[in-house]
């Protein structure tokens, strides 16, 4: 094995420093005030006290609506691909069969009636019989075609849009609920005003995030920019954790190097990356 030059030696000691400092900038935030949001969990850390975890998050409304409103999504990406007015293949007509006794075994469960009552919804909706006929009529028929999938698609829109809208109402609900509890019981004006919020999701879900903006509005800071707010794409909390902690170091490094808190929250060749570019590839 080579021995490392002292270049590698010197850059190498640089990422243990560097990690030395986002971690002790994580575990000062901690001290501080952060909420982490993962799954149905929101997670408490301040004034070194240990973790609170609050869960409902994700409350039975919020699951039942959303449930209803994939439903449609599932058939278009069962049948999306073999919708050509020819016999389905066997193995996509019992994943469709299965599918549908799946749903009407659950129709107790997917019952939006509670919902209504709650105003979740503004009127009734009825995506589990718009679905359940579907599949009856294409497992009848041995087959699909695109107008058929597609009418059934834009019949549901309207449908799926309520369901969607009282998921979001749901589970802003029990967020609000949360945290005025939180602020009014636990967190002292000065730790409201230092708390950070970290929110872990997938990457489509990032465009207007629900908790983004809700946390955009209360903490009056932008959505975008990571300003006391952090969006991790993924599930692992410790890359989490990772993750805001470069931010608050990157953001003090930039402050103090080049008075712009934001630079060094894009690639830092990236500016003459595209200066350069234009000479290097002119004509």
């Amino acid at each position: 094995m080579a021995i490392p030059s002292g270049l590698d030696q010197v850059d190498n000691r640089f990422v243990e420093i560097y990690e030395q400092a986002r971690q002790r900038i994580v575990d000062d935030q901690k001290f501080k005030g952060l909420l982490i949001f993962v799954g149905d969990e929101m997670r408490l850390y301040h004034a070194g006290k240990p973790v609170q975890i609050f869960t409902g998050m994700q409350p039975i409304a919020y699951t039942r609506l959303k449930t209803n409103g994939h439903m449609p999504m599932a058939l278009l990406c069962l049948l999306g691909d073999v919708a050509n007015g020819d016999p389905l293949p066997e193995p996509r007509l019992h994943a469709l069969s299965d599918y549908s006794e799946m749903v009407k075994a659950a129709s107790s469960e997917l019952d939006l009636k509670e919902e209504l009552r709650q105003g979740l919804l503004e009127k009734p909706i009825d995506l589990f019989n718009h679905c359940v006929a579907f599949m009856e009529s294409v497992l009848r028929a041995g087959n699909v075609k695109p107008d058929d999938i597609m009418k059934f698609a834009r019949d549901a829109e309207k449908d799926i849009n309520a369901a969607l809208a009282g998921a979001a109402r749901a589970q802003l609900n029990a967020c609000h609920e949360r945290i005025t509890q939180i602020r009014a019981e636990m967190l002292s004006a000065e730790e409201w005003r230092s708390l950070w919020v970290l929110i872990l999701g997938n990457y489509m879900a990032r465009q207007g995030e629900l908790f983004l903006q809700y946390f955009s509005r209360v903490l009056h800071t932008p959505e975008q920019g990571d300003h006391r707010l952090v969006y991790f794409e993924g599930e692992d909390v410790e890359l989490a954790l990772e993750r805001l902690g470069t931010v608050m170091l990157d953001t003090h490094a930039s402050q103090a190097v080049f008075a712009d808190r934001d630079r060094l929250h894009r690639d830092v060749l990236a500016d003459e990356t595209a200066r350069y570019l234009k000479t290097l590839l002119r004509g």
